[in-house]
């Protein structure tokens, strides 16, 4: 048997430990590492009925499940030709939706992205298409993908003496 803490190989009795939360067979020179599992102790419990309450939950869904489209790269360019064409000034435009023209300075710099309630004012008013449809394709991408490691989540402490 293999000690499951350090892996060299054991051949003296196995001493078993708690190691944050998970049982572990351990040589004795790692056994310092946890506690050892047969130091139990009784809890007291108190024991009251428990009425089990049924809910019919909806599964939470992903806010990037409702997302289809996805803002044009260039949709400061496309807002600023817009109102031009259609001869307002932004102070023009601001009041005309009812936002305030710094919001839509920053908005045709490129110092913001409008949010999606401004975003459908804009494309109302100014009657333009700020979204674009992008297939599952043409996000995944090439290249190799590689999934979790138990080195990407693990956290290796020593046991302070």
């Amino acid at each position: 048997m293999q000690c499951e803490i350090c892996g060299s190989e054991i051949k003296e009795k196995t001493v078993k430990v708690t190691l944050e939360g998970t049982t572990l067979d351990a040589c004795s020179k790692c056994a310092h590492y946890g506690k050892p599992l047969d130091k139990w102790s009784p809890v007291s419990r108190k024991l009251s009925p428990i009425e089990k309450v049924f809910s019919s939950r909806k599964p939470k869904r992903d806010v990037f499940d409702k997302i289809e489209d996805e803002i044009n790269q260039d949709y400061a360019q496309i807002i600023k030709n817009a109102r031009e064409s259609q001869h307002f000034t932004i102070e023009q435009l601001a009041a005309r939706i009812k936002e305030k023209a710094m919001l839509l300075r920053k908005i045709e710099r490129e110092e913001l992205v409008p949010e999606d309630n401004l975003r459908k004012k804009l494309e109302g008013e100014l009657n333009i298409k700020l979204t674009e449809r992008y297939s599952q394709e043409d996000q995944r991408g090439s290249g190799f993908i590689r999934g979790t490691t138990l080195g990407d989540v693990a956290i290796i402490r020593k046991k302070a003496k």
